[in-house]
């Protein structure tokens, strides 16, 4: 019976295509070994792989050594590694549940590259979705943590979310399969296994249809989950522009929504920000302040919001330019032209472009990022000037100044400020006779 609701569900749900090769996480223990029976009678094309976390001695080689031989007994190919995850913990600073997880899933990642594997597949069942449900609770959680363990992530899927232990248990007893029982699943050291073994089956106590009414709850946030993020996106959407180094989200009008906070979280959590730094950046008014994430960041810009990616921090290395020549494509993208005088209208120039006299330049020119210290004499000035204070009164926000290049000759004397100014020493004048047309393609 469980065969035939387990293939109906994959098929239902639409997570196994003819086509994917499977990577199942089996870890030994009851779920598990019932997905790796489950996925041998369903004929799908998998390998297995087991970590050995070294946690619990003479029980988890026992583990190891019972998916290793089941694999061996139906010829199912079987990646097994033992890890020292206690080092791991102590060396990262996670508690010993994150680094288990962290090294779980790089290992598996790993074997998905190396092997090609288009799928990992979870053991993770209803009766763990509810538990999550409940954990999520009482951290706080939005709608998003109340949706429980989502059938599919990227590249992960749990095709048992459907069963409960209870159908699990009489899988395993009907087709005697072997597992091993883990001994720290019996204690109530964590949170998940308290609300297993003693708050869940209360509430079942009182209601005995509270595990099919909290699945039903959980169906229902996920479609109210889905349908506000449709219209969250819709909202979001008239606050943004491109801006050239990400995207420019409008402080002022997203203000206006009585939910700003909310509204800006739903879209930055996915980059990484917490609800402190969205009330942060909704409350601050310092024009040049940056918040960061592992990956992004925001810069407050007066009446702006720039989310960008963080950028590596090595420094870009200069381009040496030897001679004219076309398409420059990095880390500037450049088209120089040498072009006889009479045939320009240097005077319409745009600011993506200069026209400047070509007995001036020596080649070769250099194409760099600005540095701090660095000068020059901006068309229609008689003094050097500081290129960061010329950045600072054309109101360049952070995020490109870091991004601004300078075009420099052969004496590594600024000609351009890229989209900025062009050098007072290198302008066309009336005994000029070629020019050469430097533009950003």
């Amino acid at each position: 019976m469980l065969l035939q609701l387990f293939q109906e569900f994959i098929t239902q749900k639409k997570l196994i295509n003819t086509s994917d090769k499977l990577l199942l996480a089996i870890s030994g223990g009851v779920d598990s070994m019932t997905l790796l029976h489950l996925c041998l009678k369903a004929r799908y094309d998998f390998s297995v792989a087991h970590v050995n976390f070294k946690l619990r001695g003479a029980d988890a080689d026992a583990d190891e050594f019972l998916v290793i031989n089941t694999c061996k007994a139906h010829q199912i190919e079987c990646f097994s590694t033992q890890v020292e995850t206690q080092d791991y913990a102590n060396q990262h600073k996670l508690s010993i549940q994150m680094a288990a997880r962290e090294l779980r899933y790089n290992y598996f990642n790993t074997l998905i590259k190396q092997h090609h594997f288009t799928k990992l597949v979870t053991a993770h069942h209803a009766n763990d979705n509810i538990e999550t449900f409940f954990i999520n609770l009482l951290r706080s959680s939005g709608i998003q943590g109340l949706t429980g363990i989502p059938l599919q992530n990227e590249n992960i899927i749990r095709p048992l979310l459907f069963a409960t232990k209870q159908q699990i248990e009489t899988y395993v007893q009907t087709h005697q399969i072997k597992f091993n029982t883990d001994s720290s699943n019996l204690k109530d050291d964590y949170l998940r296994n308290y609300l297993r073994h003693h708050v869940i089956p209360t509430i079942n106590k009182a209601n005995t249809n509270a595990n099919t009414q909290i699945l039903n709850s959980i169906q229902h946030l996920n479609d109210d989950a889905s349908l506000l993020q449709e219209l969250h996106q819709k909202t979001f959407e008239t606050l943004l522009k491109e801006h050239a180094h990400g995207i420019s989200i409008n402080k002022t009008k997203l203000l206006g929504y009585t939910n700003a906070a909310h509204l800006l979280f739903w879209q930055l959590k996915n980059y990484g920000f917490n609800h402190s730094q969205v009330q942060d950046m909704l409350d601050n008014e310092d024009s040049g302040r940056i918040f960061y994430s592992n990956t992004h960041q925001i810069l407050q810009n007066r009446d702006e919001l720039i989310l960008s990616a963080i950028a590596n921090n090595e420094p870009t290395a200069a381009i040496i330019i030897e001679s004219i020549q076309q398409n420059i494509e990095t880390p500037v993208s450049l088209k120089i032209q040498l072009l006889d005088l009479n045939s320009v209208n240097y005077k319409s120039a745009q600011f993506n472009e200069i026209y400047v006299d070509a007995a001036k330049i020596q080649f070769p020119l250099t194409l760099r990022k600005w540095q701090t210290g660095d000068q020059m004499q901006p068309l229609g000035m008689k003094h050097q000037k500081k290129i960061s204070d010329i950045l600072i009164d054309n109101k360049v926000d952070n995020l490109t100044k870091a991004n601004t290049y300078v075009l420099c000759n052969a004496s590594n004397e600024i000609i351009w400020l890229i989209n900025q100014r062009v050098s007072e020493n290198f302008k066309i004048e009336a005994n000029s006779k070629n020019v050469l047309h430097i533009s950003l393609n």
